[in-house]
């Protein structure tokens, strides 16, 4: 009889974004691992707001992670992100409650990004509980930064600690440029990211213009001709976006 085949120690992420909509503008996301039969599919779109001295961005939509061997679905929030001291030296911080759950085995979670108190108190703070809900439950609660150290403590009293900063950062590859494609962001706005690099704000700025004058431009053009945006890599699904050839659809 044939072998089973080997679980790989060497995974390969794949990642594709698109703007699927720009009113509102709605990106969507998907990610796949092949090896670990994990995929996840989301799409967002921001709310900004000034407060005083920061920026608030509430993240408005929500993801979807599967986990293939088992046949489960993740739903799960985004926390909202704050750029602060805005006039001086930023920084970017995250806030609010994250919520995923799981209608097949019951479990749900709630993860909470706590902002930095006015005085004193530390930085990127994040607390969790994750619940059965069908026995009401608190199987396991989490705490630490979400960028540092996190402790896990089970209802069973062990112990869990990952520290996030000393895991192992792989750089994601990505299509020479001139083979990108001509509406790929990285080819799209590489002047306005050149000038950025070597301080020329004004470059910058006329660079960006001329794009942004050229997707009116576009727009306009769609509009008289009663043309609608066709996204390249997502199809619409309820009140989502999908990926229209993701992992699940191929097993």
């Amino acid at each position: 009889p044939r072998e089973p085949p080997q679980r790989s120690d060497c995974y390969r992420v794949r990642f594709v974004a698109e703007q699927v909509s720009h009113h509102p503008p709605v990106t969507g996301f998907y990610c796949e691992c092949k090896e670990r039969n994990m995929c996840v599919n989301t799409h967002v779109w921001t709310r900004s707001k000034f407060m005083g001295m920061s920026i608030g961005v509430s993240m408005v939509g929500e993801g979807v992670l599967r986990l293939l061997e088992h046949d489960e679905e993740y739903v799960f929030t985004l926390p909202c992100a704050y750029a602060r001291s805005i006039l001086t030296v930023p920084w970017v911080e995250l806030g609010g409650k994250v919520t995923i759950s799981c209608a097949k085995s019951g479990y749900s979670a709630t993860v909470t990004f706590h902002t930095k108190p006015f005085y004193g108190g530390k930085i990127h703070r994040v607390t969790a509980e994750v619940k059965h809900n069908p026995t009401g439950t608190i199987v396991c609660k989490a705490q630490g930064e979400w960028n540092g150290t996190l402790e896990f403590t089970y209802s069973s009293g062990e112990t869990k600690v990952i520290n996030t900063s000393k895991l192992p950062v792989i750089r994601k590859k990505i299509r020479p440029m001139e083979k990108q494609g001509h509406y790929e962001s990285r080819r799209l706005w590489q002047h306005v990211t050149s000038a950025l690099r070597s301080g020329n704000i004004d470059s910058a700025t006329e660079h960006k213009h001329c794009l942004e004058e050229r997707q009116r431009a576009e727009g306009r053009q769609r509009a008289a001709s009663n043309t609608p945006w066709t996204p390249k890599y997502f199809i619409k699904e309820g009140e989502g976006w999908v990926y229209h050839n993701p992992l699940w659809k191929t097993h």
